[in-house]
């Protein structure tokens, strides 16, 4: 273990699979079962992931483990880890890899060399030190399971036979692979088969074996159409004829040797080790192939699977300081094919071993797989595909799960896993239903649970399915009212059908007062600016006492969670009524490609923001504002709301004068157009000025009948069109001004002035607001959709503009204002000038606005905002970032008589992640360099920030990732307020 700390190693990360006290090891029995030593040495985690894989070269002397096979049997654990050989005096990396080449190199890393220390911290914020695979295990994985499928399907097998069979082929594979059936138990499993692969090759070893599987594992598995099963397999081949086990033969093919220097081919089934392929992974994609197989069925049911990845961490997190520690029961209330049952039995297993020091036993872990764990699941086929999950997940934590006779379980349908399906429905029908809060299963769990936990439904109910919804809502008043929230439970109502919020109402009842509750949710809830969405986020931030957010906003779209384009959020909660003063935790990680390209993401507490209840309760666009802000944005927000009586919808309410709607659309029906006649006509790909309008230069509007021709008063200038797509390059224009009357298309919205007094100015003066930064940063600091999941402004963000009226302008604002609107005109924009001018008119500072361009510099939504917050700094950005730190510490420090100095401090290697810097009060001796133990003062290498207070000196080393998003002058502004906080009283005492 201390050689991995010259490579960067923090010690309390290592994990010695040679030690059986460390209950870590559990998380490795794939790397231990069946042998004299590990497979590997040790491993180096990030977040209770492996991170790297270390093996000492002098095993490989008497071990016949060549490196190439190692890549790829480590590789089939499906973690986004690495392989260490350390030799004498250096490491060498190498990829894990499915398709491992046998003349692989390594890159290597001398131990003495100045970037040693910098391996560990460089793999774990996710650079690639040698050259990463490019296949990934889930996806070979789910590509095989739906290639079988559909082979069987092909031939004419229904969908629910075929994964039936391909189901109970992968689990008897599994039995296999992990060496638990053996080819001495063939007598007993198919005692028709040559060998143990063959055990799906006819119709007579087919029925033997699938007998064998029901016997043994209580009929628990998937059900097939017949339980005569001679019968039904000869009958089956018959119709298909032999073809039909192909598939299922392949899956249990146990050739897993890869032909040297093959690196492209396809997998196969025989490539694939089950030995090592992890149980929550095949939970994972199973669940997925399944409405694949039926896409409506999925979109109906909102069903989405969990990645196992995710379902761990969830765990981890619900379990962290949880009182009732392995004694705790646990709730999924929708476990689909267990991927949160499989966590949370590993979990209760591996902290059962803590509190005693002792493996648990084969009757400690089956007690608590049938005592302490309940899912429930309206799906049967999800719920067969838990139970075979959690039988295998007991058997790989069994420290000796033989022989084969003792592999019978307890049944674990109806206990463990319980069907909620409605009453009167259909055993396989995949429609919305009340399920686990529906009136036949609600109370029966009341208070049971330490730990509620899941994946609930996301996808909006149709209007068809009103009733569910309506039974929905209910469930969330009675719990309202059973926590003595009478006004809640008197007006709540579930918004825009959407299912998972009422299942966390459902958690606060099953859950134990006190409770742990962790649920993955859809994050739209999070930016409703809707008065029922509002009303429903306040009601749960008063009915629950919130402990932690992870906003996935930023996440969607990539390996973190594939397939789900929708912003997400995991949500975590003690199961007690809030105190006024409580705060949460609110995260919002960022788009990271190097990590997230791995299905990885940066916990950072660095990025963690206190949110105080009352701030979401009293503010609707709070969260917003944190997810594409910081405490600073939240501020200026305020201010600007507070300086304007109006927003510009309210305004054009307002004035009678004043109208405003979307343009013309063209449809099938046909309404009088004829107003519009001779109007020049503006279509959506107008491109003759950025800014205005040359109606001189547009055809005439010929009648056609319209489906919305619209009200002819929104056609009258002076005139301002808004862009439906409001472009993120404002030189290219996002409204365009109108001198004469213009018949525009539904791609534009109109406001339009025509009867007002000061018409022409109010036009040239929302232009001048509209391509203003102050605009675009409100809107991205409110919008419930703008930065969510749109990356364009629209006319509900122009309508929701904070606006100063022209009665409250000044004659010199007037001036600016009027001089910022004829440049635009002219098409020579002075944006300094003009951005001055707005920001101006809602009292910010040359301070505010700094914020303002930092906040819209790196978290717009924008390829080119993300790729500025991730590129690297300059030494002049350095520079401007540490003399703005140190001018913002001194304004604190003076006043108690304290010189502060800030420096930037030599690295030891160039390649670190960080970039430090020491900040020192006087009396004190700043080192040059960093300090040499800094690695195991750090604990989690994947942190954005780095923090060493010295023992006996008024100094800090502070070290921030080397990405430009946390060198801007704001976030100096933000470090300098939360350093001295933390660390202000203790410098001073150190200095006396």
């Amino acid at each position: 273990m201390d050689l991995l700390q010259a490579y960067g190693a923090p010690s309390e990360s290592c994990v010695d699979l040679h030690n059986d006290q460390d209950a870590r090891r559990l998380r490795y029995t794939d790397l231990i079962r069946n042998r004299h030593t590990p497979l590997v040495d040790s491993v180096v985690e990030q977040q209770s992931q492996a991170l790297l894989y270390v093996v000492d070269q002098t095993r490989f002397r008497h071990d016949d483990t060549p490196i190439p096979n190692l890549q790829r049997i480590l590789a089939m654990r499906g973690e986004p880890a690495w392989l260490g050989v350390l030799k004498p005096g250096r490491l060498d990396i190498y990829a894990t890899d499915l398709q491992p080449a046998a003349d692989t190199l390594p890159v290597w890393f001398s131990r003495d060399s100045r970037d040693a220390a910098s391996i560990l911290p460089r793999l774990a914020q996710g650079e690639n030190l040698a050259p990463p695979t490019t296949l990934r295990l889930r996806d070979v994985l789910l590509k095989l399971m739906i290639d079988a499928g559909d082979a069987l399907r092909a031939l004419g097998v229904s969908t629910d036979e075929a994964i039936a069979l391909t189901g109970r082929a992968l689990f008897l594979r599994y039995l296999i692979g992990r060496k638990i059936v053996l080819p001495d138990h063939l007598s007993k499993i198919a005692p028709s088969a040559a060998s143990l692969d063959a055990c799906m090759s006819s119709d007579v070893v087919l029925a033997e074996a699938n007998h064998w599987l029901d016997n043994t594992f209580n009929g628990d598995l998937l059900a097939l159409p017949a339980t005569d099963y001679i019968a039904y397999f000869r009958q089956l081949v018959q119709q298909y004829g032999q073809a039909v086990t192909q598939p299922l033969s392949a899956i249990l093919t146990l050739d897993t040797a890869i032909e040297p220097g093959v690196s492209q081919r396809q997998l196969e089934w025989g490539d694939l080790d089950f030995d090592h392929l992890p149980i929550g992974l095949l939970s994972e994609t199973y669940e997925e192939l399944i409405h694949r197989f039926d896409q409506s069925a999925r979109h109906a049911t909102s069903v989405y699977y969990t990645p196992y990845h995710i379902a761990e961490y969830m765990v981890e997190e619900a379990f962290h300081g949880l009182p009732v520690g392995s004694k705790a029961r646990l709730l999924d209330p929708a476990c689909g094919a267990g991927v949160f049952l499989v966590a949370g039995l590993r979990k209760l297993v591996e902290v059962r071993f803590r509190e005693t020091g002792e493996r648990p036993t084969r009757e400690q872990i089956r007690d608590i797989l049938h005592q302490q764990l309940v899912g429930l699941d309206i799906n049967g086929h999800a719920r067969t595909l838990a139970a075979l999950a959690l039988y295998l997940t007991a058997l790989e934590l069994d420290p000796h799960p033989t022989p084969v006779e003792a592999l019978r379980f307890k049944k674990l349908e109806g206990s463990t896993l319980i069907d909620v399906a409605d009453p009167g429905s259909q055993a396989d029908e995949l429609v919305p239903m009340a399920g686990s809060l529906g009136d036949h299963v609600f109370d029966h769990y009341r208070e049971a649970f330490d730990v509620v936990i899941g994946n609930p439904p996301w996808t909006s109910l149709t209007a068809q399915y009103n009733a569910i919804d309506g039974v929905f809502t209910q469930r969330c008043r009675e719990v309202a009212a059973q926590r003595g929230l009478d006004e809640i439970a008197a007006s709540y109502h579930n918004p825009d059908r959407v299912p998972d919020l009422p299942f966390v109402w459902g958690a606060m009842a099953w859950a134990k007062p006190g409770g742990r509750i962790a649920l993955a949710l859809a994050g739209r809830w999070l930016f409703k600016q809707s008065p029922k969405g509002i009303a429903a986020r306040n009601a749960l931030f008063e009915a629950l006492k919130v402990t932690g957010i992870l906003n996935g906003a930023a996440l969607r779209q990539t390996q973190v969670w594939p397939s789900v384009d929708q912003p997400f959020c995991l949500l975590f909660a003690d199961n007690v009524l809030p105190e006024p003063d409580d705060q949460f935790v609110f995260v919002s990680p960022h788009y990271e490609p190097a990590l997230n390209d791995k299905g990885l993401l940066r916990v950072d507490a660095s990025d963690a923001n206190p949110v105080a209840f009352h701030l979401v309760t009293s503010t609707p666009a709070a969260l917003k504002t944190l997810y594409r802000g910081t405490v600073l944005d939240v501020v200026i927000v305020n201010k600007i709301k507070q300086r304007a009586e109006y927003t510009v919808g309210e305004y054009w309410k307002e004035n009678a004068e004043l109208n405003k709607g979307q343009g013309f659309q063209v449809a099938n029906r046909s309404h009088d157009d004829t107003f519009l006649e001779g109007k020049p006509e503006l279509q959506a790909d107008y491109d003759l000025h950025p800014f205005v309008v040359l109606d001189e230069r547009l055809h005439g509007y010929k009648p056609q009948g319209l489906q919305w021709p619209r009200h002819s008063r929104i056609y009258k200038a002076p005139l301002l069109l808004v862009r439906e797509a409001c472009r993120a390059d404002r030189t290219r224009g996002r409204a365009l001004i109108c001198r004469n009357d213009v018949a525009y298309s539904r791609s534009y919205y109109g406001y339009s002035a025509a009867s007002y007094p000061q018409g022409a100015f109010l036009i040239h003066y929302l232009l001048v607001l509209m391509h203003s930064q102050v605009f675009e940063y409100l809107a991205l600091m409110v919008s419930g959709r703008f930065g969510v999941e749109r990356e364009v402004l629209q006319e509900m963000d122009v309508n929701q503009f904070p606006f100063v009226s022209l009665e409250k302008l000044s004659s010199k604002q007037r001036q600016s204002i009027a001089a910022c609107a004829q440049q635009l005109v002219d098409n020579e924009p002075d944006w300094p000038m003009l951005d001055r001018t707005v920001a101006n008119l809602y009292g910010l500072s040359s301070a505010d606005q700094q914020v303002v361009s930092d906040t819209l510099a790196i978290n717009a939504p924008y390829a080119s905002a993300r790729n500025r917050g991730l590129a690297r700094i300059t030494e002049q950005q350095a520079q401007t970032f540490i003399n703005h730190l140190e001018k913002e510490l001194a304004s604190v420090f003076d006043l108690g008589g304290h010189s502060v100095r800030v420096q930037a401090l030599n690295s030891p290697s160039e390649a670190l992640p960080w970039r430090f810097f020491s900040i020192a009060l006087e009396g004190a001796t700043p080192p040059l360099e960093l300090p040499t133990q800094w690695v195991d003062q750090v604990g989690n290498l994947g942190v954005s920030r780095i923090t060493l207070l010295s023992a006996d000196q008024p100094s800090l080393t502070v070290g921030l990732l080397n990405r430009y998003r946390y060198w801007t002058q704001s976030q100096a502004r933000l470090l300098a307020s939360e350093l001295i906080w933390e660390f202000g009283a203790r410098l001073e005492e150190l200095s006396q």
